[in-house]
């Protein structure tokens, strides 16, 4: 029975990582819902799951807020930038679909590479203090550069939502509860390392 309940158990941190995420998920919700803080909570989100990875120390919900404030300014107009290349992308693929069939898996692709852009993003908005612009330039360059990462990320993230509505009656609980935090802790995951040699030095990368 001891060992079932300590929390270097396998299960027990699995246990434990899933309630974190299901905490986080409902904050990223949360600070949401105004639509024009959505940048903000993504990059807050990211920033908290990336200190989950590191298991770095710190108050779950203390960490979130406080990320969330400090991207707000710039978290609203990326925010707003990937929203409207969204809702383009939603308006091509419904002109596709009833003028040129064909065309649509060209606008699916695209919208593919914008929500791996978006996952680059916001991560790099919630760790790295930039310009928005280089903030971009810095996503396009990290996506194409550690593309099987970038997949890796993708893949995920479409299965899982696409179960999640494919299944609805059997994985709306899911989606509801891990439909955001679980798609950018596993970004976290393929993240960690590439962001960590941004952190370092230049020198001391040559070295």
């Amino acid at each position: 029975m001891r060992k079932i309940f300590d929390m270097d158990n396998p299960v027990m941190r699995a246990l434990s990582a899933a309630a974190d995420l299901i905490v986080l998920n409902f904050l990223a919700l949360l600070c949401s819902l105004p639509l024009v803080t959505l940048g903000a909570s993504w990059a807050a989100l990211s920033e908290t799951t990336l200190r989950l990875v590191r298991a770095e120390e710190g108050a779950l919900w203390k960490d979130f807020f406080r990320a969330f404030r400090a991207n707000l300014k710039k978290g609203i107009p990326l925010g707003l930038l990937f929203l409207l290349a969204a809702g383009l992308l939603y308006f091509d693929y419904l002109a596709a679909l009833v003028y040129a069939p064909p065309l649509r898996v060209g606008v699916a692709a695209i919208a593919i590479l914008v929500l791996g852009l978006a996952f680059y993003a916001f991560a790099l908005l919630g760790h790295f203090d930039n310009t928005l612009g280089r903030t971009l330039k810095n996503a396009v360059v990290l996506a194409v550069g550690y593309f099987p990462r970038t997949a890796g990320t993708l893949v995920f993230a479409a299965s899982m939502w696409m179960l999640c509505i494919k299944f609805w009656r059997l994985l709306l609980p899911v989606l509801v509860l891990l439909g955001l935090a679980l798609p950018v802790y596993i970004a976290s995951i393929f993240f960690s390392d590439v962001f960590r040699k941004l952190e370092t030095p230049a020198e001391e990368r040559e070295t």
